[in-house]
């Protein structure tokens, strides 16, 4: 009799103990459910903050901004001036220009000319730069590295006849591009195609 009080006793302690591992481990899943839940939220939070703000910089103007308009073959000086008069921006324009033939022996020079006149604007204090540029694609691949981690550039490109705002650049936008879906919500923001 006293054996079977024992294994009884030891029955309910195990039913107990079972009882007590089943609860904590529904415990333990609720915090990782409840953790997993948790991070989704924030990041369709980010991602939504991420969009709003990509669609506000190709409309805000900041308060120091600049023009930039750099012709490698040919001055677009005018051409810029009047776009940005026609737009209603009321803002001053940095021009760089070499007429003629650029050849690979100029780039140097050129990229040289063009990293002081980014010091210059840099000591001015310009908080976002419009870029226009005409000239050979491998020069605008060497200001997209120098305008890299550097103010916003809203980069125009010609096209029938006239402007437009084709790319907001800066660093935040090229870091939320690479956050797994983010990439193609920011790729329609930046082409100016909003979903």
């Amino acid at each position: 009799m006293q054996h079977v009080n024992v294994v009884e006793r030891h029955s309910d302690v195990r039913e107990k103990a079972m009882t007590l591992e089943n609860v904590v481990s529904w415990v333990a899943n609720l915090i990782q459910i409840g953790s997993f839940i948790f991070v989704i939220i924030l990041f369709l939070r980010a991602r939504a903050e991420l969009a709003r703000y990509l669609r506000s910089r190709k409309t805000i103007v900041s308060e120091r901004p600049w023009a930039l308009a750099i012709g490698l073959g040919s001055d677009i000086t005018g051409p810029v001036k009047e776009f940005l008069k026609d737009q209603g921006l009321d803002i001053q324009v940095e021009s760089y220009a070499r007429e003629g033939f650029i050849s690979p022996d100029d780039f140097y020079p050129v990229l040289k000319d063009l990293l002081r006149l980014k010091d210059k604007l840099t000591k001015v204090g310009v908080t976002e730069v419009h870029l226009f540029y005409k000239g050979p694609v491998t020069m605008a691949m060497a200001i997209g590295a120098i305008t890299d981690n550097w103010v916003p550039v809203k980069v125009y490109e010609y096209t029938k006849g006239t402007y437009q705002l084709d790319l907001v650049l800066e660093k935040e936008t090229v870091k939320g591009l690479l956050v797994g879906e983010v990439t193609s919500e920011g790729e329609s923001l930046l082409m100016g195609n909003p979903r």
